[in-house]
């Protein structure tokens, strides 16, 4: 268990922000409120920082496009058939690209991403 203290909190459903502590069990948040106080968990003092929920890419391109390969690469729209079912996007992900950096997009706060 994780207690998240003080922080500035932009929780994606008030238009305000406010301080206020969060308690996360398993991954996900039970609590949020002042002053919490929970046996065993592990306090984090996050006091003057702003704390957001996880970003999700509804569209994006990561992956998919291979910088420097030229046209081979380029895995976002199917040029050559204008009904391809058959494709999916997981198909071109290519995850050795050394243009895409996943662990970054990750520590920016990237939860999810859906690429076309």
């Amino acid at each position: 268990m994780i207690c998240i203290k003080n922080g500035i909190l932009h929780t994606a459903i008030t238009k305000d922000v406010f301080v206020a502590d969060l308690l996360i069990e398993h991954g996900k948040i039970v609590k949020i409120g002042k002053n919490i106080s929970a046996e065993n968990a592990e306090e984090i003092d996050v006091s003057g920082y702003h704390v957001y929920p996880g970003f999700i890419d509804a569209h994006c391109h990561i992956g998919l496009d291979g910088y420097g390969i030229g046209y081979e690469g380029q895995d976002y729209n199917e040029l050559n058939d204008p009904v391809t079912p058959q494709v999916q996007a997981i198909d071109g992900i290519n995850p050795f690209d050394p243009c895409v950096n996943y662990p970054r997009f990750k520590g920016h706060g990237l939860v999810t991403a859906q690429s076309y």
